[in-house]
């Protein structure tokens, strides 16, 4: 009889500690959807499984697509969320060399640690990064790029702090 009991109090216990174990929150694209910049009109905010940037297709990721216009100026803001590094390594090579040249492309980045690009393209001025898993891609006018990448990184560090707390 006493062992039973003894059973059924490291079950009761265990299914307790489980139980009070928190479990962590998975940061996705979609959590970028309510970014804004001042003075700028939401147009569109989409988040999609895979997805598009310049033709190029998203395998294996999740993408945010949001469109911001003022006026007759427009910002396009691209969040994208791979399953691996690997992959998001092997976008940002495929995309970078469609922008910006394979050589500047290269030169960019640490495999699947981080890379950056920025300057002049057909569409714009762009301001990209990737850290990980996460790609981020800004296009406009140079300014309000600038603008909104650092509003925008801001507005990153709360949201991170509001999830983990």
């Amino acid at each position: 009889m006493n062992k039973v009991k003894l059973l059924f109090l490291i079950i009761l216990v265990a299914m307790l500690l489980i139980s009070c174990v928190g479990t962590k929150r998975e940061f996705s694209p979609g959590n970028f959807a309510g970014f804004t910049l001042k003075g700028f009109m939401t147009v569109s905010s989409r988040v999609e499984l895979g997805g598009e940037v310049d033709g190029l297709i998203v395998d294996k990721g999740v993408t945010l697509r949001i469109k911001l216009a003022k006026g007759t100026e427009s910002l396009k803001i691209y969040v994208i969320k791979f399953e691996s590094a690997t992959k998001s390594t092997s976008f940002w090579y495929e995309w970078g060399r469609y922008n910006f040249g394979e050589l500047k492309t290269i030169l960019s980045a640490i495999p699947a640690v981080y890379g950056e690009l920025s300057g002049e393209v057909t569409s714009g001025y762009v301001k990209a990064w990737f850290k990980g898993r996460w790609i981020f891609i800004f296009i406009g006018e140079k300014g309000t790029v600038k603008e909104a990448v650092k509003a925008f990184n801001e507005y990153r560090k709360e949201l991170e702090k509001s999830i983990k707390s």
